[in-house]
């Protein structure tokens, strides 16, 4: 998987299994920084490229659904608050 430059982006390729799996290539890691046990996000708008973001926290989730009206399918408790703000990375 050797990246290749384009006009100031680059690309990278990997491989699906058959399981549908794939490994994250080491410069997309890097760029997000991403380690073991990290979360990502697909965002999959209905027109346009899809991203690819790294979970920084779970409030990122009651915040987006309080933008858009929702209702939680589970309850956060105050302890899983507290655990998802000491996750957080700045």
């Amino acid at each position: 998987m050797t990246p290749t430059s384009r006009n100031l982006s680059t690309t990278v390729e990997a491989k699906v299994t058959s399981k549908g799996q794939v490994t994250l290539p080491k410069e997309l890691r890097k760029r997000l920084g991403i380690q073991t046990g990290s979360r990502i996000r697909f965002s999959m708008p209905s027109t346009g490229p899809v991203q690819v973001d790294r979970v920084l926290y779970d409030l990122e989730d009651l915040w987006q659904m309080a933008d858009e009206g929702g209702k939680a399918e589970h309850v956060m408790s105050f302890a899983e608050m507290n655990e998802a703000k000491a996750r957080r990375q700045w």
